[in-house]
């Protein structure tokens, strides 16, 4: 799978759906995956950095909420630290499924669902049993979206109308577990490099491109200036004054001292 390959989303209104069987041969039934992403954006709102969530994904230790975490325990001001709140990871499902009022609906695509609305089609899976991903006997499913933002709300029914999916839709199936291998250690230095950006940290050594100087080996440092190997230093030039000389002139600055206050 391309990588560039982007997931689908539930649009505004009603949307029928058909749902698809799993993609891993002898284990039809899995037929979902947990997917999160942390989005890492700035005060600006520009996004920094995007990088998939192991814990949200895998179940294993996430670097990058671990770097969230230290900066939050870190910072003192409210604005940063609700910055860095919207960089918590987006934990959704992803599902292959017809889009069948889409201009291909017959072409499996990789629906990315909110997990609230992904309950609602376990409950039916878990109703209507396996039928509901049989090719042949499996119904349609109308999920409709409203409202905006924070006030989005999704409901899902299964229809009583059957919808047969053609076997060449069934060999196009997305191989999720392929979709969701998007770990890479570049990808998430940058992201820990964003946070603590973001927080106002200095980046660690291991933030610092390879072609910094402070990275260089001694070897291929730049050699010192000579610009200034013509002027004469000042310890040099200290040097020169005798001890004698400095205590007769510390015994004169003192007498012309005592000479004001008379």
């Amino acid at each position: 799978m391309k990588k560039a390959e982007k997931t689908v989303k539930v649009a505004s209104g009603k949307n029928r759906i058909r749902l698809l069987p799993g993609w891993r041969k002898g284990e039809e039934y899995v037929w979902f995956h947990d997917f999160g992403q942390h989005f890492i954006k700035d005060a600006a709102d520009q996004i920094k950095a995007v990088y998939l969530c192991t814990d949200a994904t895998f179940e294993k230790p996430c670097e990058v909420c671990a770097a969230l975490a230290t900066a939050q325990h870190a910072i003192t001001d409210d604005a940063t630290a609700e910055v860095l709140a919207k960089a918590k990871a987006s934990r959704t499902v992803l599902i292959n499924a017809l889009m069948l009022d889409s201009t291909e609906p017959n072409t499996p695509v990789i629906l990315e669902l909110k997990r609230g609305v992904f309950g609602q089609l376990v409950d039916i899976v878990e109703e209507w049993g396996a039928s509901v991903l049989d090719p042949v006997e499996g119904k349609e499913i109308v999920i409709t979206r409203d409202g905006k933002g924070l006030n989005t709300k999704y409901s899902a029914q299964i229809s009583p109308k059957q919808y047969q999916v053609p076997a060449a839709s069934l060999m196009k199936l997305n191989d999720l577990d392929a979709y969701v291998k998007q770990e890479s250690d570049e990808q998430q230095r940058r992201a820990i490099a964003a946070v603590n950006s973001v927080a106002g940290f200095l980046p660690s050594p291991s933030d610092i491109p390879a072609t910094s100087p402070s990275r260089l080996a001694p070897s291929s440092r730049p050699a010192a200036s000579t610009d200034f190997d013509d002027v004469t230093e000042f310890t040099e030039t200290r040097a020169s004054t005798s001890s004698a000389d400095a205590d007769i002139s510390l015994d004169s600055d003192l007498d012309a001292l005592l000479s004001d206050l008379g």
